[in-house]
């Protein structure tokens, strides 16, 4: 199955009660909520100070301490504000691939909906952002509290695209950057496997920076966590004799699976993704939750927060 059916999408909702939160940091917020805020109001009790961040208020600049540092700086305050979660899927063609119990896009999909119930049983913002085989390329869904508004989304999931635009992980974090407020926790959901040609500061064609300075940028005034959706292929291939694939609607390309070289360099190849994706997240303080199309995503996301938020205490 590609698609997640859009009714077992919603019926997750009765299970995000079982989650645990995943950030500490304070948030900016216009509403009351259940979380301490670094909003700035009469009455409200200062906090800290921290380097300003482009799109931060410059209504909270701290000019005392910008003039002597030289640096722009900004106050934060504490209040009781609601928190905002952006929950980013990869949608590119790679995330329908599966040989494991399900497709990574269905896996994506069911994360993406346990995130969000979980996020609006706490009476949070929910926004949304899906990038790659949808509408435009990359599609933002505006932060609400709203179950119908989240609904919308999630069949944005369940239904297949036509499009074929390939969005690298870069620009979608550069389209969250322009929209995040302070505060926010922003769940990157994908394989993250064609993410390294950018983590050494290398740009797509259409980026406009690169991936570890919009991800240094994003970290400073968000909570960003990673999540990782892998099939066992994406590891290893199995020795099937010859396999034929399409990159597109004329070109094909065949693999000798039985070719003991090429299946070495092939998981030589997943090795060194996986050490680049693990030292970006612990470069960034990202934290990293690795999941499979065998997960049980119901126990597994469940357990991968909750030891995210126990190192997030220490």
């Amino acid at each position: 199955m590609l698609y997640p059916e859009f009714n077992d999408l919603v019926k997750l909702k009765s299970l995000k009660s079982r989650m645990n939160r995943t950030s500490n940091r304070l948030v900016q917020s216009a509403h009351s909520g259940g979380h301490h805020s670094a909003f700035r109001g009469q009455g409200l009790e200062f906090d800290a100070v921290r380097e300003y961040v482009p799109g931060d208020d410059i209504r909270n600049i701290d000019w005392k301490v910008t003039a002597r540092t030289g640096a722009p700086h900004l106050k934060l305050f504490k209040e009781e504000r609601e928190r905002s979660t952006i929950i980013c899927v990869d949608m590119n063609t790679g995330m329908r691939f599966g040989t494991r119990k399900t497709f990574k896009s269905v896996q994506a999909a069911q994360i993406a909906a346990l995130l969000g119930w979980q996020s609006l049983a706490h009476h949070d913002n929910v926004s949304t952002c899906l990038f790659g085989d949808v509408s435009d390329g990359i599609q933002f869904h505006s932060s609400k509290r709203s179950r119908k508004s989240f609904c919308t989304m999630l069949k944005t999931l369940s239904e297949p695209f036509s499009d074929r635009i390939e969005v690298s992980l870069t620009q979608a974090l550069e389209a969250i950057c322009k929209r995040a407020q302070t505060g926010s926790v922003i769940y990157i959901v994908s394989d993250f496997l064609h993410f390294d040609s950018d983590s050494s500061l290398q740009t797509y064609a259409d980026d406009h920076i690169g991936l570890e300075t919009i991800l240094g940028r994003l970290s400073k005034k968000c909570d960003v966590v990673f999540i990782s959706v892998s099939d066992q292929a994406d590891q290893n291939l199995c020795p099937v004799g010859v396999l034929g694939f399409c990159s597109n609607e004329t070109e094909k390309h065949y693999v000798d699976t039985d070719n003991i070289t090429g299946r070495e360099k092939y998981a030589a190849q997943w090795v060194d993704n996986r050490a680049q994706l693990r030292a970006l997240a612990t470069k960034f303080k990202t934290p990293l939750v690795e999941l499979t199309t065998e997960s049980e995503i119901r126990k597994d996301l469940i357990l991968g927060l909750k030891s995210v938020s126990k190192r997030k205490k220490r």
